[in-house]
């Protein structure tokens, strides 16, 4: 059973967590609770919890502040997030503190039992990671087929070839995690169903293992053909059932002392099924270890530096502001090829994309404030994130997002890219715009752009952008903003910059022009009352 630790200040909550859930049906048990950050704090390194479920806001000490603070002694403990407010702020925190998810409030029963099915797998996953790194592969390994496989050899204790009957010249170990409906029993009709098709035809062994079915192949798969063959032949026998199926294969071996390496390869390169791209089995040479890939986090081969998320988050922006599914699909891409990299497990994956995914929403909620669809939106968008079995799922679900949410903004736009531009500068005059980034936006080479903005409009596109948040910080003064908040808001970090940009451009400088509009204004209203 694994551990879970219940943190909310409303005492109904609580109980109804406790109550509302069979716990052990899932493989967890609530082992304490409490009302408050502090006494989280106070409890957690008595208790060790595999799972804490906290309130995102709970007054003295957040759940963000507890988080903060458990995660510098305990930096993989999970936290679930329970929020009675959609806020994009609280919300970007913790996804940047890594929690496993987050639920809105009130809770919804089968929703939290869906994210306590997921954790149990990403739990079961660390504790086999944790075996193996304490050098526990082999004795793992004969467990399973002493307890699985051969039940009736009781005390064999060992491997050899004349006790199991296994004359085989190859073996190779095929590793299948099956995700499938929740109303479906899974295990024994499929476990049949395989081993109809390979014990009983001598083909193979089948037995279970912590996430899903395995086989112990006489036939051996080292090519992506007949890797193909074999899981086409696993979906056929299994096709009655809506299932996600992924396979791994470890490298064919000629003994069985050798099976543990086959197991420990299998099962490596089934850890990355979120990379997997292909609707087949994976081969151990396929896996981060098999292709030499670096560790996570390890600087490129080319010497770049680990990508900033804030840049992409600009970008999908953009191509949301100017309603371009095609601008989409080519930042999503982006975020594929710079972020995987670095980024290599499931976990870290998702939370990166979802971080890209909040700062574009932040951007386009304070564009439209009027849509509140954009933040509900996001909601939705987060929490399926994390629900995703492949990067390629992943891809597919947020383009679908994105697409709903362009066209609840009015649809793709039928204007030129040229008109298409110049409207998203007169919007959004505070961006730190470039034009090389908008070409990547717009998908054109920054320096053909360039020549067609000119031709268009007369001027190069840094000339306009100065002209364009020149008249929006005229706006700004007159209505009495301060001359150090309207260089801000316009996109000037440096006011003294800004002050000879203005003066440059209106003839004054802001302060000079603020005055002479208020004077302007004072006066006006003077003749006013004196008509009066």
């Amino acid at each position: 059973m694994y551990k879970v630790f219940l943190v909310d200040d409303e005492p109904s909550i609580r109980e109804g967590l406790t109550t509302i859930i069979d716990w052990e049906k899932y493989g967890f048990q609530v082992i304490a609770t409490a009302a408050s950050g502090r006494e989280a704090i106070s409890r957690f390194e008595e208790l060790e919890p595999d799972l804490t479920i906290i309130d995102i806001r709970m007054p003295g000490m957040t759940g963000l502040d507890v988080i903060e603070e458990v995660r510098r002694n305990h930096p993989d403990s999970h936290f679930l997030i329970l929020s009675g407010y959609a806020d994009f702020d609280y919300a970007k925190k913790a996804i940047s503190f890594g929690v496993d998810g987050y639920l809105l409030k009130p809770v919804d029963e089968d929703e939290i039992i869906s994210e306590l099915e997921r954790i149990a797998t990403i739990l079961t996953r660390e504790r086999e990671t944790m075996a193996r790194q304490a050098g526990e592969d082999t004795v793992y390994l004969e467990h399973q087929i002493e307890a699985l496989l051969f039940d009736s050899l009781e005390g064999a204790g060992s491997m050899e070839e004349d006790s199991l009957g296994l004359h085989w010249p190859h073996y190779q170990i095929i590793l299948l995690e099956m995700h499938a409906a929740p109303d479906l029993q899974r295990g024994s009709v499929m476990k049949r169903k395989l081993i109809e098709a390979f014990d009983q035809k001598d083909r193979g062994i089948v037995f279970s293992f912590h996430s899903g079915l395995g086989l112990l192949s006489k036939e051996t798969i080292t090519s992506e053909s007949s890797a193909r063959i074999l899981y086409d032949e696993l979906e056929g026998l299994l096709g009655e059932w809506e299932i996600h199926m992924y396979g791994a294969a470890g490298e064919p071996v000629h003994f069985t002392s050798e099976i543990a390496r086959s197991f420990t390869q299998a099962n490596r390169t089934l850890g990355e099924r979120f990379l997997f791209t292909e609707k087949r089995i994976m081969l151990w040479t396929e896996g981060s270890e098999g292709k030499g890939v670096a560790e996570p986090g390890a600087e490129a081969v080319d010497g770049t530096h680990e990508p900033v998320e804030d840049e992409l988050g600009d970008k999908l922006y953009y191509a949301l502001d100017i309603r371009s599914s095609e601008s989409v699909m080519r930042v999503l891409g982006e975020m594929e090829e710079r972020l995987v990299p670095y980024h290599r497990t499931e976990q870290a994956i998702k939370t990166a994309f979802s971080q890209v995914f909040s700062l574009a929403f932040n951007k386009l909620a304070a564009t439209n404030q009027h849509m509140h669809s954009i933040m509900q939106e996001h909601s939705v968008l987060i929490n399926e994130v994390y629900h995703q079995f492949t990067m390629s799922d992943l891809k597919v679900m947020a383009l679908e997002h994105f697409n709903r949410l362009i066209q609840r903004m009015g649809g793709g736009s039928k204007d030129t890219v040229l008109k298409q531009m110049i409207e998203f500068i007169q919007r959004n005059p505070g961006e730190n715009l470039k034009l090389e980034v908008l070409a990547e936006v717009f998908n054109y080479n920054s320096s053909y752009l360039g020549k067609l903005f000119k031709n268009h409009t007369g001027e190069y596109f840094n000339a306009f952008l100065d002209k364009v948040r020149m008249e929006k910080a005229k706006e700004l003064l007159d209505e009495g903003l301060k001359v150090h908040q309207v260089a801000a808001r316009v996109g000037y970090a440096n006011v003294d910059y800004f002050h000879s940009k203005f003066k440059k451009y209106v003839g004054e400088s802001p302060s000079a022009y603020k005055q002479a509009r208020t004077q302007s204004s004072s006066k006006a209203s003077m003749a006013d009352l004196n008509e009066e």
